[in-house]
């Protein structure tokens, strides 16, 4: 068998020859598990005690500076909100008008002529003049649906405001709009307001006219029922 050498015969396996080759190449990398540059893992830990810093110094949950405050205020807030309460009986029509002019001229307009075809009137309409525990309940849980007003129909939805406005307040409300020239019904007494606030406590649904119909007393002033069809 002739010997290896220059221009002779490899004798090696062909395994070793292919191993020698594979030996030669590098490893491939390993992606994922590189360490992050230092001046990376500096900057989030500089952010994150910057962060924690502000935190802590303009926060209102880190300290009690927002609770002291609001019980700081909070005398002034309950005094303010009595002097309404108290304004409301003293002077009815001018506190009526006060709430009228903040929540409900946009509907009924300041006139409280309404608008034809959408908001309902408040001057001649016998919801308002009529039984005043009509135009409380509406007050306390609102309207929805169709209701005659004045000789026309109207179909739609008035927020309920047992939640926003005092016995006092919806009282002084309710005088105002049925003194409103030229309506001239009697005034509406804040103890009146809180009696049917408490009859009607488990009540969420706005009111028919329907229902207002048949809460009134057989004795009471009722808005006239709607005519029938074909009459």
């Amino acid at each position: 068998m002739p010997e290896g050498g220059s221009g002779g015969v490899d004798l090696q396996p062909d395994v070793e020859r292919l191993h020698r080759a594979v030996r030669r190449e590098p490893s491939d990398p390993v992606e994922g598990r590189e360490s992050p540059p230092w001046f990376f893992v500096a900057a989030i830990a500089v952010v994150l005690f910057w962060g924690g810093w502000y935190l802590g110094r303009y926060g209102g949950e880190f300290g009690l500076a927002t609770h002291v405050a609001f019980a700081g205020r909070q005398p002034g807030i309950t005094a303010s909100a009595n002097a309404q309460a108290a304004a409301a009986v003293s002077n009815p029509i001018e506190a009526g008008g006060r709430v009228y002019q903040k929540n409900c001229t946009a509907c009924h307009q300041p006139t409280g002529k309404g608008l034809p075809g959408a908001f309902p009137p408040i001057v001649g309409s016998e919801w308002v003049t009529g039984a005043p525990e009509t135009l409380v309940r509406i007050l306390l849980h609102g309207l929805q649906g169709p209701v005659d007003v004045a000789g026309a129909t109207y179909n739609g939805a008035m927020p309920a405001w047992q939640e926003i406005l005092k016995d006092e307040e919806i009282a002084a409300l309710a005088t105002y709009l049925r003194q409103l020239a030229p309506n001239a019904a009697p005034p509406v007494d804040a103890d009146a307001v809180a009696a049917l606030r408490d009859a009607h406590a488990d009540r969420a649904a706005a009111w028919t006219a329907e229902e207002l119909r048949a809460a009134q007393p057989a004795s009471g002033s009722q808005p006239p029922a709607p005519p029938r069809s074909g009459s």
